[in-house]
């Protein structure tokens, strides 16, 4: 057994050492959320986003200036002047215009509007993403300084459990303890070693989490400043307005600026029933082969100013016009309902929020209490088993509620830090 025992430990060590040995420096809480906002893939799909949008809104723009441009082509034909003679001719034109839309029934007046308002949604969206690639963050963080908090205590507790292990056995050797509290022991030690492993396991996890968010490589190898657990800070939390700081939320201003953009929708398709006027202007001239004149002359012979006026008159493509319209209509009906439902959750998020930091304050007043009890319960039943006044058994009862007390404290301390720092993210601090 003590060969197994032997073992097992150098089996935990290497593992924990493969997980550690490698690591990097230490990074602390700001230094990763910056990481993740530069490099994060959500955050960079959402700027992609953003910059689509703007090229939208410029490609709009552009297409609503007057249209100048230039046209040349040149005309080869052939006249048959018997059964076997073919006579080649050619011609060139050349023409430079100006197209403008005088009325469109204000298309591009909405379709400008609808894509400033995309614009607008995606700017707000970028900024959601942010925020919650952020949030993330910190939990990813929290939950993998807690795992190295709890690591640290299974191996404190694992190491208290081994001195009295070997107490315990000297005192079997010399008759003065049974052998079955050494056999107790021995097993709370291999119970020990498998909590040391289960929470290096959890360490790997949160790493390789927070790796995802960071968008580090796998083999990068980094560790987390581990905050201190100080006093908990004053409940100071002020009376919050929900729906006011939801509707506040980048993620509410994005929906909003949807609902925008889904009104300027409907402008774009009810512009399509209204008939369409166009003006173009321009010079044009020509020159052709057959007339006996030079290039050159004919050119400024045949240069001639034209003005054109075009309407256009939609007849059957009205139906589907209608019918494009009651669809943006439907569509902005669904979305306004979507926005209502979405201020409401986020509002109760914050409400939610707020609740459970203060109950995770009182929780980890209450958890503090019950460790510093456990505590005192421990060192004396640590006295008493040397003297011999208690069994292993109960000692090693002591020995788990002191330890479930203590792995409940720092629980409850990074749940309420965690909690307080969602309630500050709301509150914009």
């Amino acid at each position: 057994m003590e060969k197994t025992r032997k073992r097992l430990v150098l089996t935990a060590t290497m593992l924990i050492a493969s997980i550690f040995t490698s690591s990097g420096q230490n990074w602390t809480l700001e230094q990763c959320i910056n990481h993740a906002l530069e490099h994060n893939h959500d955050i960079r799909s959402a700027r992609a986003s953003l910059e689509e949008s703007e090229s939208a809104l410029n490609e709009i723009s552009w297409s609503l200036i007057p249209r100048i441009g230039g046209e040349m082509g040149q005309d080869f034909n052939w006249e048959r002047l018997s059964p076997y003679k073919l006579k080649g001719k050619q011609s060139t034109n050349v023409s430079i215009g100006l197209n403008v839309t005088l009325f469109d029934g204000l298309r591009g007046y909405f379709s400008i509007k609808e894509a400033g308002h995309s614009l607008n949604q995606a700017k707000n969206s970028l900024e959601g993403v942010r925020d919650a690639v952020k949030v993330s963050v910190i939990r990813s963080c929290l939950e993998m300084v807690l795992a190295r908090e709890l690591h640290s205590i299974a191996e404190y507790n694992f190491e208290s459990i081994v001195r009295q292990m070997e107490k315990c056995r000297k005192m079997v050797l010399a008759g003065l303890r049974p052998l079955s509290s050494l056999m107790e022991l021995e097993a709370q030690v291999a119970q020990e070693q498998y909590t040391i492993t289960a929470t290096a396991a959890e360490i790997e996890s949160s790493r390789i989490a927070l790796m995802q968010l960071l968008n580090l490589p796998y083999e990068s190898r980094f560790n987390v400043e581990v905050p201190p657990i100080d006093t908990l800070p004053p409940e100071d939390l002020p009376e919050l307005a929900a729906y006011k700081l939801a509707d506040a939320h980048p993620s509410i201003r994005a929906a909003k600026a949807a609902l925008e953009a889904d009104k300027a929708a409907i402008g774009v398709a009810m512009s399509g029933i209204y008939p369409t006027i166009a003006l173009s202007a321009g010079y044009g001239t020509y020159y052709h082969d057959a007339v006996d004149k030079k290039f050159r002359d004919q050119f400024k012979e045949h240069l001639t100013p034209f003005v054109g006026l075009t309407l256009k008159v939609p007849i059957s493509s009205s139906i589907a016009t209608v019918h494009r319209i009651r669809r943006a209509k439907s569509l902005l009906t669904g979305n306004n309902v979507a926005l209502e439902k979405a201020r409401r959750r986020l509002s109760d998020e914050i409400e939610l929020a707020v609740a459970e930091c203060r109950s995770c304050r009182s929780r980890c007043i209450a958890a503090e209490k019950s460790r510093k009890a456990s505590e005192e319960l421990l060192r004396m039943n640590e006295f008493k088993l040397e003297v011999g006044e208690i069994s292993a058994t109960d000692y090693i009862i002591s020995k788990n509620l002191c330890l479930k007390a203590t792995s409940e404290h720092v629980q409850a301390y990074f749940q309420y830090i965690f909690q307080r720092m969602i309630v500050e993210h709301y509150l914009g601090k």
